[in-house]
């Protein structure tokens, strides 16, 4: 008689049974049990072995005895009330992993693929994407379909393991998947730059996993994938339109996209503004340019010949001196929307023209032989021909003090308590001893200078100290007419009908209950220009006036128009434009030898012969001593130079430099002090080739 079997995989036996008896739709008194393999673990208990047991349907009027079950030493006849008991007997029963194994049915021998399945005597397999059933006598096979497959049998959809047999229609139904490529267009760059980005689709070819024959089948498919770019040119274009980009759409570029599809690609650009050029000025006097010494020149100090100094440059009467290069506006551009993306706006030269020169058209004309004078200020140039006073003897009491707007030559010395101040340049042949000389760009002396006061470039300074001011004066004075404003909008909306209050009488108000510092910084800013006077432009006084009359000496019934005020303070506003950038640092002093002075230049100090001895140097930009530096304070803006520093016998020479200068010393004695920034060092034994920086982590470097 035909007797159906199965064979169960489950956590447990218990599981396994009652899976059986579902699927095979009867009791335990219809079923005879063999134990395969009992539930267990692996050695580390990392992986868990399943319950295997196969079930026998028998006829219900089959009764093994107990005779039979010990003799057969694994097959059961289990009832309701004995199937507790039994299960917990065979579960204790741990057969060793070897005679495991060879208690399960033997696989049947793999087929060639050509094999006919009438061949194969039990099982269900997967050969050519078709499933194969053959039972037996003993046994039925079980199929499942994993998520990846569509299994009908006899046309209903297999959703949980099933016995089969022969005459079931096993069909797999076996769905492709295709995804489609997309893409996404980036705006960047303030609506300058549009991009391209595209993922390509994807195309998954699934088939039937070939297999031997199985008592337990799960047909499973495997998977092929592939990529493809199916985006047309119309689509990327139509999707440029619908963001109403329509201009500077790159056609190769989308094109090699399509082909491609790798990363980003710019696919449309805007017109990029082109940037014009500011005013300059172009200097046509014949070695004007040679005449100039570089900061490489000055680092490199043994290029210089100190001995033979500047030459000194002239012109004629009617000479051009210089031409004015007027700026040339750039040329707007346009976004990808068409939106006006302007250029950079362009600056004029602001021209000074001195007392000697005159400006004809764009081309600047010397009144006067003389020696051409050109200092720049960023935007600003000054222009003059200076002439020069050549004092023959030494000046003295006899002489008196000396002053003048241009160059000062002095053949003799210069000596105890005079002063030598000239607008442009000094030249002394002699020695300078307890006195004071000023100069405005340059200064020379041919011999030693003792106990005396020297400066070139003050104005510089004093500029230098009236642009922060004026910087805070601003600040203040947007304040107040902000404040000026807002008062009349508001006393206008409440009393339209009532008389305009008077701006004197609201700058008063604003001084007393808002802003009474700014009354203290007008007047320490008008105090110092009145101080300097005789060495500023025409236009630091004029400011000063102003400032006076609207916030100093204004009384309640004065006439102040808000157009004036508004004009004052874009007056003072292009003061700080033109003046706030130091000037080129080409104001210089040169000797030889100095003991117990002052030395200051807005640029540089040269010291070309023997050094300096307890001295106070401060250059805004360079300072270079060739000879020795014993005692004293030097102090640069940029770079200091130096050759021998401190005495054998010590004593305490101090080197400082901002955060961004560099101190260079052939030789320094014990004692000497360098200072960069905050970082300080002192040398406790001499020490020579020594190149000192700030590093980018802000540590102070010796080499």
């Amino acid at each position: 008689m035909l007797q159906n079997s199965i064979t169960i995989k489950a956590e447990t036996i218990e599981e396994a049974v009652q899976t059986a008896l579902n699927i095979l739709q009867c009791t335990t008194e219809d079923i005879n049990v063999q134990v395969v393999k009992s539930p267990s673990k692996s050695l580390f208990g990392l992986r868990k072995r399943l319950a295997e047991v196969s079930i026998t349907k028998v006829n219900s009027n089959v009764i093994l005895t107990k005779a039979k079950r010990e003799e057969e030493n694994s097959v059961f006849a289990i009832n309701d009330r004995e199937l507790d008991k039994l299960i917990d007997k065979v579960i204790d029963y741990d057969m060793p992993e070897q005679e495991r194994e060879e208690a399960i049915v033997p696989t049947l021998p793999k087929k060639d693929s050509g094999a006919l399945h009438s061949e194969i005597t039990f099982g269900a397999w997967i050969q050519n994407n078709k499933v194969y059933i053959q039972e037996n006598d003993q046994r039925l096979p079980i199929i499942e379909a994993d998520g990846k497959v569509k299994v009908l049998v006899n046309g209903e959809r297999l959703v949980k393991p099933q016995i089969v047999t022969s005459t079931d229609k096993v069909q797999v139904v076996l769905e492709n998947e295709v995804i489609p490529s997309s893409f996404w267009i980036d705006i960047k760059d303030n609506n300058m730059m549009a991009t391209l980005s595209i993922k390509p689709g994807k195309k998954i070819v699934r088939e039937l996993e070939e297999t031997g024959p199985q008592e337990h089948l799960v047909i499973s498919a495997k998977e092929t994938e592939s990529s493809f770019i199916d985006i047309r040119l119309d689509e990327v274009l139509q999707k440029l339109k619908s963001l109403k980009i329509e201009r500077g759409i790159i056609y190769p570029s989308i094109r090699d996209m399509l082909i491609d599809g790798v990363g980003e690609a710019i696919i449309a650009k805007g017109i990029s503004p082109i940037e014009g050029l500011d005013g300059d000025i172009e200097i046509l006097i014949d070695g004007w340019e040679d005449n100039k010494v570089d900061d490489k020149d000055i680092l490199h100090s043994e290029k210089i010949d100190y001995r033979e100094g500047q030459s000194i440059l002239a012109v004629e009467v009617g000479q051009i001196i210089a031409k004015k290069i007027l700026a040339i506006a750039g040329k707007h551009g346009s976004d990808l929307f068409g939106t006006i993306v302007p250029s950079k706006p362009v600056h004029e030269v602001v021209l000074k023209i001195g007392k000697h020169v005159e400006q004809k058209d764009n081309q600047i004309v010397a009144l006067t032989a003389g020696r051409p004078s050109i200092e720049t200020r960023g935007k600003l140039v000054k222009i003059d021909v200076i002439k020069e006073y050549v004092h023959t003897g030494d000046v003295s009491l006899e002489s008196g003090n000396i002053r003048f707007q241009g160059d000062i030559r002095i053949n003799g010395n210069v000596l105890d308590s005079m002063f030598v101040e000239a607008e442009g340049r000094v030249y002394i042949k002699g020695t300078v001893n307890r006195a004071v000389i000023q100069s405005g760009h340059f200064m020379r002396v041919e011999q030693n200078v003792f106990s005396s006061e020297l400066s070139v470039g003050k104005v510089n300074h004093i500029i230098a100290s009236l642009t922060q001011v004026l910087s805070e004066l601003l600040t203040y004075l947007d304040h107040i007419l902000g404040a000026i404003n807002q008062i009349l909008m508001i006393r206008q909306q409440n009393k339209p009908e009532e008389e305009t209050m008077k701006i004197s009488y609201l700058i008063r108000l604003l001084l007393e209950k808002k802003y009474g510092d700014f009354r203290d910084l007008v007047i320490r800013f008008c105090d110092i220009i009145e101080q300097n006077e005789q060495n500023l432009d025409r236009d630091w006084k004029s400011l000063s006036v102003k400032l006076k009359e609207y916030f100093i000496t204004v009384s309640r019934d004065q006439n102040i128009q808000l157009k004036a005020l508004e004009s004052l303070i874009e007056s003072a506003r292009e003061i700080y434009e033109i003046y706030f950038l130091p000037p080129e640092p080409n104001a210089t002093i040169e000797l030889p030898y100095g003991i117990n002075s002052t030395l200051y230049s807005s640029g540089n100090i040269h010291i070309f012969g023997q050094g300096v001895y307890h001295c106070s140097l401060h250059a805004d930009h360079n300072v270079i001593i060739k000879g020795v530096c014993r005692g004293g304070m030097i102090s640069a803006g940029n770079d200091i130079v130096l050759n021998e520093v401190g005495s054998e016998n010590g004593g305490k020479t101090t080197i400082s430099v901002p955060i961004n200068g560099k101190i260079y010393i052939n030789y320094a004695h014990v004692d000497t002090v360098i200072q960069i920034g905050r970082r300080m060092h002192t040398f406790s034994q001499g020490t020579a080739k020594i190149a000192a920086f700030i590093d980018a982590e802000g540590n102070l470097q010796l080499y």
